[in-house]
């Protein structure tokens, strides 16, 4: 019985060890939330959050700038999150629905009373996007990053001191604007994540029973947004 016990902690160990070196090794990056799907109502538009993730830098300096077809979809309304940094420089931000491109920069600087940006325990939210569809034909719509890897204008980028620690672009993401644009396919990785979060609630819950442990949770971070 020792000898059973002992296994599922090893087992249990090692997938949350693999887990949290995929998770590490990605480092600072944005992403957006949801990560694609079918909007629900085309007549309601809808809402994408984006999300920023230090990674273990401190950051000084974090600017999204993300392309989509103005042709399908139009920006109605760009919120940013006001306590992750002091300033938000008005000329490196914008939004032009003609081009479909949305520029976001926040900034602290060294002598700022906030200090400088790290991410918690899961990212923050840098900015909430919401969107009217202007083509209701169409079929789907995709929202990606402008990356180059330099800290340039209408770049994305995350800076620590002085250098751009996003050392590879951030993945864009599609939404179906109808059911029939998407594919019938076998068991995808947002299945195979429940999967496994499915096996590690049965194996933590075996532990528990086993070995009297105590489970407890940290607080999350509170997000505000502001316009």
């Amino acid at each position: 019985m020792k000898r059973k016990k002992i296994g599922v902690l090893l087992l249990l160990f090692t997938i949350l060890g693999i887990s949290v070196t995929k998770t590490y090794a990605l480092g600072p990056t944005f992403s957006f939330y949801p990560d694609g799907g079918i909007v629900e109502s085309k007549e309601e538009g809808f809402i994408v959050d984006v999300l920023v993730d230090s990674g273990v830098e401190q950051v000084s300096k974090a600017r999204m700038t993300i392309t989509f077809d103005p042709e399908v979809v139009r920006l109605r309304k760009a919120m940013r999150n006001e306590i992750l940094f002091e300033e938000w420089p008005k000329d490196e931000s914008t939004t032009d629905n003609a081009e479909g491109v949305i520029m976001l920069t926040g900034y602290t600087s060294s002598t700022g009373t906030l200090g400088s940006y790290s991410t918690s325990t899961q990212p923050d939210v840098f900015a909430r996007l919401e969107f009217d569809i202007v083509d209701s034909s169409a079929e789907d719509i995709t929202f990606d990053f402008e990356y180059n890897g330099s800290d340039e204008l209408f770049q994305t980028v995350i800076v620590s001191e002085t250098s751009n620690v996003l050392l590879s672009k951030p993945l864009s993401v599609t939404f179906a604007l109808s059911e029939e644009s998407i594919p019938e396919t076998a068991i995808g990785l947002n299945a195979i994540g429940i999967i496994i979060g499915v096996i590690l609630i049965l194996a933590g819950a075996f532990v528990r029973r086993s070995f009297g442990f105590i489970h407890s949770q940290k607080g999350g971070r509170t997000i505000v947004l502001e316009k």
